[in-house]
């Protein structure tokens, strides 16, 4: 690789190999986005999770996660209400049909990151996290 590469561009390189090797899985039912989506909502059930939490989980704008909730909507695997006392906010609920297809998302997402990781100690892969999280920090 090129040592001239910036440390970003890298990191860019890696997000957007991992996602192609996500997307070329031909049983593959939601997108990487959705996947993580799907993923953190399960994380927080039986808890209304509110369409705004999602959107500083995920790190990305209003107008992207409006997005890939409706697309999860159109697919039966997530539902919206308005909340009961702050119909200001939306929130964001898993529907028993995702429970068909989860484990697929889970294990797939799973196997990429174990790739990714491969050949990395243990120690190596949480000092790599917490440097990584650092670095999120350091641009929030």
């Amino acid at each position: 690789m090129d040592r001239r590469l910036t440390s970003l561009f890298v990191m860019k390189l890696i997000v957007d190999r991992a996602a192609t090797l996500y997307m070329a899985q031909a049983d593959c039912p939601v997108t990487s986005a959705q996947g993580r989506l799907i993923m953190y909502l399960e994380k927080q059930a039986p808890r209304c999770v509110p369409q705004y939490e999602l959107e500083n989980f995920m790190g990305v704008s209003h107008a992207t996660v409006k997005g890939l909730v409706a697309r999860l909507e159109e697919k039966g695997y997530v539902r919206t209400a308005f909340d009961g006392e702050d119909g200001r906010v939306k929130n964001v609920y898993l529907t028993d049909a995702v429970q068909r297809d989860k484990e697929k998302v889970r294990s797939l997402l799973q196997r990429i990151e174990r790739r990714v990781m491969k050949g990395f100690s243990s120690e190596e892969k949480k000092s790599m996290r917490s440097m990584l999280e650092r670095m999120y920090e350091n641009i929030s």
